[in-house]
């Protein structure tokens, strides 16, 4: 019985090993975790899904926001956002990106790029928007957990909420990550940032009412200002 023990123990670590690249340690089970998650909403022609969020920010205010998602092909988007910040709703339709401040009564419409993942990008680094669950909807996301943190270890099944999950964490020396998967569906049900250097910074989102392949109208991806409202210039955040 001990020599089973010693042969396990040695095996575990060969597996965990086995998965080192370079400067990190990603153990292979949390990796096939990512990819099949990344598999999953990748392989949709269509996706809605509702995100409830919790933030702290480095001063200790708290915030919530509950968004309603809506993805078809590889360029049209709309989200509708409500919480602490105001109501505001998003739309993309492959070639304009625009968006409408509800209680401000003001929107704006610029050019946008070609696709949904660079549209994200773009409009966040130029302007600071946050998309709902948007790291999940990049097809390199387990590269980019590579790029960004040190260590993804894979914690086993655990019960969040009543839904049986697969647990992982990542780390790095500025942040932790937590993202529980939905272990009948492979899609994201929960997510936690943790600051290593701010206390206070804190993000938590769940992830609920997964659609895939949705019919989705045109209508829903185009933006007609409402009548009385003002255009205001969306000012760049850098």
């Amino acid at each position: 019985m001990k020599k089973k023990v010693i042969l396990y123990s040695i095996l575990s670590v060969l597996f965990f090993i086995s998965c080192n690249s370079g400067s990190g340690e990603y153990d292979t089970r949390a990796v096939e975790s990512i990819d099949k998650l990344v598999a999953v909403i990748g392989e949709t022609t269509s996706l809605s899904y509702t995100v409830d969020g919790f933030s702290v920010n480095n001063d200790g205010n708290e915030s919530i926001k509950y968004s309603d998602v809506y993805l078809r092909g590889s360029n049209k988007l709309f989200i509708e956002n409500n919480g602490t910040k105001g109501n505001v709703s998003l739309w993309y339709n492959g070639e304009k990106f625009a968006y409408f401040l509800y209680d401000k009564d003001e929107y704006d419409i610029i050019d946008a790029p070609d696709n949904t993942q660079k549209l994200i990008d773009s409009i966040h680094s130029k302007f600071g928007i946050n998309f709902p669950a948007a790291d999940f909807l990049n097809p390199d996301l387990t590269d980019d957990l590579f790029d960004n943190y040190d260590q993804l270890l894979y914690f086993g099944e655990e019960e969040v909420d009543s839904i049986n999950c697969i647990a992982l964490e990542a780390t790095n020396d500025k942040h932790i990550l937590q993202i529980w998967i939905e272990k009948d569906t492979n899609l994201p049900y929960k997510m936690v940032i943790q600051s290593k250097i701010n206390e206070n910074k804190y993000y938590e989102a769940v992830y609920t009412n997964w659609t895939l392949n949705p019919k989705l109208p045109d209508i829903m991806f185009e933006f007609l200002p409402p009548e009385g409202s003002k255009r205001k210039r969306i000012a760049p955040t850098n």
